[in-house]
Formats: structure tokens, sequence, C-alpha cells
């Protein structure tokens, strides 16, 4: 077998996230001048190397750093094989896997210019790549907490509002208060409110994290946009939630109820229907609280 019918054999075991397709700025002019006295394979895997460490510097997710390593790999004249599957003659004792996929080995014939390459170059690249992704991996936990609510696991308040102003009609929205929070909280202190509220939040996404986007609105209210759903149809799921926290509810939260506004989305835009939810939701507190109020374009309210 030569080494290019090896490589083309083990392609086929390598992950998804590792053998992605090769990045054209990983390509090599083969047709270029090399100083006199240098020896053209050793500038070409230099070359490589260059290339691949600028696209680390541009690289913005931990999956495009794999792929940037699959293909230094290949532009250095070898392949990529499962660990589990690798004849351990035939493979550097590299794991380019980089923790994205199981253990991924460079392929090439141990006696190669390929193999002199891999294990020259590889280790201190994939050095880099690892620090490349801490980084990516740092940024994307600040990013979540920038529009995460730290408690409740939620948008925050912005980052759902942006969300809203790119609502269409067809979708609806709720908003939500926590009947007797404060009570609650005075009563049994601050931190079987920070509990309530979690178990809220996690309810909350439970129910509506699939389709809707779920939101912490202010202290105790919360909000839900859920798209392609129209006001009576969201009314319902809210109701369910509304039964299913009086099961799940800490002991400490066992006064806080839901009172639930719902409204769909019209030609005056999400805006205005969280307008519309407000209301109603207002509208079922001073009639009783712990309920669902829907908006109906042809009454002030159905009350369920």
């Amino acid at each position: 077998m030569t080494e290019e019918r090896g490589r083309r054999g083990h392609d086929d075991l390598v992950p998804p996230s590792v053998a992605a397709a090769r990045p054209a700025h990983a390509r090599h002019d083969s047709g270029r001048a090399y100083p006199p006295g240098t020896n053209s394979q050793d500038t070409s895997a230099v070359g490589a190397e260059l290339a691949a460490t600028q696209a680390l510097l541009r690289a913005e997710s931990a999956n495009e750093v794999g792929a940037i390593v699959s293909t230094l790999v290949h532009d250095l004249g070898g392949a990529l094989v499962v660990a589990r599957y690798a004849d351990p003659a035939m493979t550097v004792p590299v794991d380019v896997s980089l923790g994205l996929s199981e253990p991924v080995l460079p392929f090439a014939d141990p006696v190669s210019v390929a193999a002199m390459r891999l294990g020259a170059i590889l280790p201190e690249f994939l050095e880099a790549a690892r620090l490349v992704i801490s980084r990516l991996q740092a940024q994307q936990r600040r990013d979540e907490e920038a529009t995460h609510d730290h408690l409740t696991g939620v948008l925050t308040r912005r980052a759902w509002m942006r969300r809203l102003s790119r609502a269409v009609p067809g979708d609806s929205v709720c908003l939500i208060d926590l009947d007797h929070f404060k009570a609650a909280n005075d009563t049994h202190g601050h931190a079987a409110g920070d509990a309530a509220l979690r178990a809220f939040g996690a309810l909350l996404l439970h129910t509506l994290g699939a389709d809707g986007v779920c939101g912490r609105y202010g202290g105790d209210e919360f909000v839900a946009l859920a798209p392609r759903q129209d006001a009576a149809r969201l009314a319902a799921t809210c109701d369910r939630m509304r039964h299913q926290w009086e099961v799940e509810r800490p002991r400490t939260a066992a006064l806080i109820g839901l009172t639930i506004g719902v409204a769909e989305v019209d030609e005056r835009g999400g805006r205005a229907a969280l307008q519309r939810a407000d209301a109603a939701m207002y509208d079922g507190k001073t009639h009783g609280r712990d309920r669902t109020v829907r908006v109906d374009d042809d009454a002030e309210g159905v009350t369920t």
C-alpha cells in the first residue's frame, strides 16, 4: 500500500468535527520560488504551519480550530485515523482531537518525510490550538453571562427584548408574575426567594424552552415568546405550567402562585403584544390572582 492509498483508506475513520473541509486559507502554492539552498519540502512544511497559525488567529469556534488542525495534518502529508483503529507502527502518537471527539492520531509511513514533519510540528501547534480553544470558551462564557440571568438561566431583559423585536404576526407572548413573592421572600429569607426564582426558571425553560424564548423581565416577573403559536395555544401551555408549579414549587414557596397574561403578536409588533399581555396579567391580579388571562380582540380578556 502506498502512503497516498493509506491516507485515503483512513480518512473515513475520522469524526466529522475533526475531519472538516479544508479551508481555502490553508492552501500552499507549490509553484513558488524558494531561496537558494533551501529544501523545497521543508519550506512547504513551514508554509503550511504559517498558514495554519494565521488561521488560528481568525478562528471563531472550537470546531473551526479542529478543522485547522485537520488541514495542517493533511498539508504536512499525513492523514487522520481514530486511535482505536490505528496501527501503532503507522501513526504518530499525538492526539489531535483537542477533546472535540474521541482520540484521533495522525497517520503516515513512519520512514516518510510526512511522519518527520508531523512529529516535529504538531506538538507545539496543538498547544497553541488548545490555548485558542480555551480563549474561545472563556469568551463564550462571558457572552452567555451577558445575555443570560445568572440565577434562573433564562435571557436577561435586554437580550429578550432584542429577540422580541424580531417577533412576527402569529407569534405569541406571555408575561408571568410570581404572586406573593415579596411576602414569601420576607418570611423565609432571600435564600428561599432565590430558590423559588431558580425553580420557576427551570420550570419555564422546561415548559417553553424548546420552542419558546424565555426571559426574566424584572425581579419576580418573567416573559416568554412562543414563535408560531397563537394565543390560545400558549395560554393552554401556561395553564399546564401553573398546575405543574403547584406540584414542583419549593416548600418555602407554597404561597407563590402564577398570574399570567397572554397576547398574540399582530401587525403592531412584539412590543405592542407585550403591552397587551401586561394589561391582561394585571387584569388577572385584580380578579383574584393565580390565573391565566388571554387577550381576545373581540373581548376585554379570556380567563382560563
